[in-house]
């Protein structure tokens, strides 16, 4: 009983109304007098919930579980959308009294600063609730290890993850044992030879558009609801679209003699040396593979040996 408990106070029930629930879940009904312990308020608080019921007698009697946390669910999300309501009349005000002089309106706004834009980042993760997608290529402006820790939080609140890899985000020294772990966590990646930008969409509802400036990215854009929105959702549908999957252990690599790693990095389009580094193979091997790859597809081009791979459902 304890961990449902736990649950409702996350719901917003107090550690004493929580007390006096469990009691008449556990040990069955109580009158008034057999709860005088406790606050006469705590009573009248839980039954305006509806997690109590009070029966003739002066007899309360608990709402069976499942039926209480549906009410309890119910009454959050709809104080969430009263707080949406409410935020719309705040953001014209924001947005009204922001400084003339900056480069914003109420569908882009220009945020500075290394700090800014990390703490930007994480409160659109930490609001997230269905989908993020994801246009990746360097620069970058934290360690991975920091961006894997938030992909998996969001994760865990079952937020779902769309990324395009760039061929030069592949290329970065570890980067592919990185995109294997993240894949074998739930992502769905693809990869491409080259993206026109780097971008993350959240919830198709609002968009960051880094600027990177000597390989360093400092300032972002933050686009609203908006055409600009949709033709960035759109190019990002598109890229994804034309990505190869990444998927290594996954449906292709039950092929014979196809090295999933080798035909996911061939197809975002490495060099020989380049898959060579992030496979830890010497340059003649992999070639040597390449060519036995192109050899059995019947191809006279790594691009078609690409395409027949995708062909043959390797990829």
């Amino acid at each position: 009983m304890a961990q449902n408990v736990a649950v409702f106070e996350h719901l917003g029930v107090t550690a004493e109304q929580s007390a006096v629930y469990e009691l008449l879940v556990t040990g069955g009904s109580r009158t008034t007098d057999e709860l005088s312990g406790f606050a006469p308020e705590t009573l009248a608080a839980l039954h305006d919930r509806g997690l109590v019921q009070q029966r003739a007698g002066d007899v309360w009697q608990a709402v069976a579980p499942d039926l209480a946390v549906e009410m309890l669910i119910a009454a959050r999300e709809e104080q969430h959308q009263k707080a949406r309501a409410a935020a719309g009349p705040l953001m014209e005000l924001y947005l009204r009294n922001r400084d003339e002089d900056r480069e914003e309106s109420g569908v882009v706004e220009v945020v500075t600063g290394v700090d800014a834009v990390l703490d930007l980042w994480r409160t659109l993760l930490s609001g997230a609730r269905s989908e993020v997608c994801v246009l990746d290529q360097p620069p970058y402006l934290s360690p991975q290890e920091q961006h894997v820790a938030l992909e998996d939080e969001t994760r865990s609140r079952d937020v779902e993850w769309r990324v395009v890899y760039d061929r030069s985000s592949v290329d970065l020294p570890g980067r592919v044992a990185e995109i294997v772990e993240l894949v074998a966590s739930g992502e769905r990646a693809r990869v491409t030879p080259t993206l026109p930008f780097k971008l993350a969409v959240i919830d198709a509802r609002v968009a960051v558009l880094p600027i990177a400036a000597d390989g360093k990215i400092d300032k972002v854009l933050l686009i609203r609801p908006s055409p600009l929105l949709d033709v960035l959702l759109s190019t990002f549908e598109l890229y994804w679209d034309k990505g190869i999957p990444f998927s290594p252990g996954g449906i292709y690599a039950t092929v014979e003699d196809v090295d999933p790693h080798l035909l996911a990095l061939l197809a975002a389009g490495l060099t020989d040396e380049a898959i060579a580094r992030q496979l830890r193979l010497a340059p003649r091997t992999v070639q040597r593979r390449v060519r036995q790859l192109m050899d059995r597809c019947g191809a006279q081009t790594r691009f078609q040996a690409g395409v027949q791979a995708m062909r043959r459902g390797w990829l």
